[in-house]
């Protein structure tokens, strides 16, 4: 099997971003949550736990006037409870909405159709098995593992530290009480919300060079996929040929319009067009070696002029394209040859070749 030693081309993330497949932690999104959780709390969350902590006062506190009308315990159990609804649902959709943002920053707003399909072989508990059990579905499961002794371990190190503040606790008032549990709660929680913005970034970077590894190309693959891109330059050969050919077949088509053929002698030929409603001399066909033989060909075969000036012809081949009309530096040298030619064209005269 050949090694995959090349990068990734741009089509190659093309096609795997069209799959979905692109860098995302999941541990991020976690992580950016529970932080503006925690920071909703410090706003929002504080008449939360406020609500809750009146409410759960007053319950206990008048519970002996309820004993006998649960109707009545309902009904202010209702009322409590909707003080903190309000709250409750704005923290929701806060936090729903950092969970898109979340997302749509990491994918850079992919909307993968391909990876919308429904998928049949996901449904195959074996292919689930083998999914479970592949490296990917290890290393996931590695990271649980992970994430589970991480959290354990700050929590049990920040409990055990607190000890003889639990003691403490059953000298407190209620409501002392209940504000100290949300203080240690919130510091233990801000300590496993650090430690996930850890796990996080490492796992986002790490699924960044595992999808480069997995779009890791063989050089087969990069000259392959060139080839597609490019054409296959057999056929790209033969079509440049082709379309040689009819440009030479179109030129040739020209030569019989032709006023005068300068020649090298034999290695250049150049068909010149001039006439009197034209404002300078045009070249219609031009060309080296067997193309010249068959435009000095074609010219004898149309009784046209053929003069050798090898200055003229070389300036003339390297100077001007077909259908362009010679530059002013050439018009004396191009006037002599043409003065020529008129002076000595007659209804007698064929072709004349010069030396």
């Amino acid at each position: 099997m050949a090694e995959k030693t090349e990068q990734p081309t741009g089509k190659r993330k093309r096609e795997a971003r069209q799959r979905g497949q692109v860098v995302h932690s999941k541990e991020v999104n976690t992580a950016v949550g529970l932080l503006v959780a925690l920071l909703l709390l410090q706003g929002p969350g504080k008449k939360i736990v406020t609500g809750i902590s009146s409410m759960l006062f007053d319950i206990f506190s008048q519970f002996p006037l309820y004993a006998n009308d649960l109707g009545k315990f309902k009904d202010q159990l209702t009322v409590e409870a909707f003080r903190i609804v309000p709250n409750l649902f704005l923290i929701w959709i806060l936090i729903l909405f950092t969970g898109l943002v979340t997302t749509f920053a990491q994918t850079r707003q992919l909307w993968a159709k391909k990876a919308l399909g429904i998928k049949f072989e996901r449904l195959n508990p074996i292919n689930g098995f083998k999914r479970h059990f592949s490296g990917n579905g290890l290393m996931e499961f590695a990271k649980a593992v992970l994430k589970l002794i991480i959290v354990g371990w700050i929590a049990y190190g920040y409990l055990s530290g607190h000890t003889t503040d639990f003691i403490k606790l059953a000298g407190m008032g209620f409501s002392s009480a209940v504000t100290f549990w949300v203080q240690m709660i919130f510091d233990l929680a801000m300590q496993i919300v650090f430690a996930y913005v850890m796990i996080g970034a490492a796992d986002y970077f790490y699924n960044a060079w595992n999808m480069k590894r997995q779009l890791m190309m063989t050089k087969e693959e990069v000259k392959e996929e060139h080839r597609q891109a490019e054409g296959d330059p057999m056929i790209k050969s033969r079509v440049r040929a082709q379309m040689r050919r009819m440009a030479r077949m179109r030129m040739m088509a020209n030569v019989p319009k032709a006023t005068v053929v300068i020649t090298n002698p034999t290695h250049l030929a150049i068909a010149i067009q001039y006439t009197s409603e034209m404002n300078a001399p045009k070249v219609v066909a031009k060309g080296p070696y067997l193309v010249a033989e068959k435009i000095v060909e074609v010219a004898k075969a149309n009784r046209i002029p053929v003069v050798q000036n090898v200055p003229l012809a070389r300036a003339l081949f390297k100077m001007v394209d077909v259908d362009r009309e010679i530059p002013p530096d050439l018009y004396t040298a191009m006037a002599e040859v043409l003065v020529f030619v008129f002076r000595k064209r007659g209804p007698a005269v064929g072709n004349m070749v010069h030396a």
